[in-house]
């Protein structure tokens, strides 16, 4: 995944209560159309991941009823790159 990836939600996001509750928000269903706007490569999970490096972790504007929802330091397993 590369900054500028169009993308997909394939999960909810937004879901920890502990943060949406007090800001107000709710959860957001899957298939909602974003933007990647930043991306970083970790070490966690290095043995286990794919490439061998280590998780991804990205940050996303969706777009959701015409708002503009940012979606910051995701796990990139919960997106799907469709352009």
């Amino acid at each position: 995944m590369r900054i500028g990836d169009m993308v997909r939600n394939v999960g909810q996001v937004r879901t920890n209560p502990a943060v949406n509750e007090s800001r107000g928000w709710k959860p957001i269903e899957s298939g909602h159309i974003g933007i990647v706007v930043g991306v970083k490569q970790t070490e966690w999970n290095k043995t286990y991941s794919k490439n061998g490096k280590g998780d991804v972790y990205v940050d996303v504007i969706l777009s959701v009823d015409g708002e503009s929802i940012r979606c910051g330091n995701y796990h990139s397993g919960g997106f799907e790159v469709i352009v």
